[in-house]
């Protein structure tokens, strides 16, 4: 007998009616939608790939990356819907509510399949989401580290010495220095090696690695770097392990006099002059660096609020999905019982 109105409603069908959830229906409809996305992914990367010119005009990068997202958007709309009407169309259930309860169960096994793919090592075609969320975390690290300068230095008095001039001196400072043979010709370079005695190049490389080792630190953190900055500044510029401290001062004030025969007061203006150029340096060292502090800050916060984005692009694209297979199970939709019992 072929059902009717009067027959039994579906709540009290007797044994043999159609079953309020066909897990084979839902089972078919998610392997249909994932390997829709397999399928559409690996076209859409042919497509992708057959853009790019070497030897020509290529589009940007940008370009790319928006092209991709859309198509991406598409490819999952296209798939859960049609896994969607796949699973209410084999459930055979004419209900309205209980097909777009099948097109929702499609798409949440479809998710779940995906993401497990995804975190098992398959993020060449199912991953795409899960990598872009990495890719913009690791980002964060990447720029800050990328900010912090590849030529920073930091003031070498040996070289600063030897930039000071002969004639920049005090009268009676380069009276001295002639009277012991000192011309102008060869002053810079017994200033050069005078002060190569106290601050050796290597200890001077060695300077400069630590301090960039601790900006490297610091700028990882760049919301908490204003305390630390200004420490790793003071201890590396002006503390007691500064580039020219109160025991390399007094030791140059000794070569200066032993080299070159001048008084101590003598010494002292000599010495004056190179921590003039020194605090020069100095100044511009901090200010490369507070630079680079405010960069990084810039860098994690365009990191951040891009990751904010990709996350929230993310859940709408999952929302879309759950639409589409919804709306793919409506239009599946038997208009009656997919079988007529007695």
């Amino acid at each position: 007998m072929a059902y009717t109105a009067s027959s039994p409603s579906y709540g009290d069908a007797p044994t043999g009616a159609p079953r309020r959830v066909s897990w084979g229906g839902i089972i078919a409809g998610s392997v249909i939608a994932a390997a829709l996305m397999v399928l559409l992914t690996t076209f859409g990367i042919g497509i992708g790939a057959s853009t790019i010119d070497p030897t020509g005009q290529s589009p940007s990068g940008s370009s790319l990356g928006i092209g991709a997202g859309i198509y991406a958007v598409i490819t999952q709309i296209v798939a859960l819907g049609a896994g969607g009407y796949v699973a209410a169309r084999l459930a055979g259930i004419p209900r309205p509510v209980t097909s777009l309860i099948h097109g929702a169960a499609v798409w949440a096994v479809t998710t779940l399949f995906l993401a497990t793919v995804a975190i098992l090592g398959g993020n060449a075609l199912f991953g795409a989401a899960s990598s872009l969320v990495g890719n913009t975390a690791r980002g964060v690290s990447n720029a800050v580290e990328a900010i912090a300068p590849d030529n920073l230095s930091l003031p070498d008095p040996a070289q600063i010495a030897s930039q000071v001039s002969f004639d920049s001196l005090p009268d009676e400072v380069q009276q001295a220095l002639e009277e012991q043979d000192i011309t102008p010709q060869n002053f810079q370079d017994e200033m050069q090696q005078s002060f190569r005695q106290v601050v050796s190049e290597e200890e001077q490389q060695q300077v400069v690695a630590n301090a960039r080792q601790s900006l490297t630190d610091i700028l990882r953190s760049p919301g908490n770097a204003g305390e630390e900055l200004q420490s790793f500044i003071d201890e590396t510029l002006s503390g007691p392990g500064a580039v020219l401290g109160d025991e390399d001062r007094q030791e140059a004030l000794t070569v200066l006099e032993r080299r070159t025969g001048i008084t101590p007061e003598e010494a002292e203006q000599v010495v004056a002059q190179v921590e003039t150029r020194i605090d020069e340096a100095v100044a511009e060292v901090r200010q490369t660096i507070e630079d680079a502090q405010q960069q990084a800050l810039d860098a994690a916060e365009a990191a951040s609020n891009a990751a904010a984005t990709t996350a929230l692009l993310l859940s709408l694209v999952s929302v879309l999905g759950l639409a589409a297979a919804c709306g793919g199970a409506f239009a599946g939709k038997p208009d009656r019982f997919a079988r007529d019992y007695a």
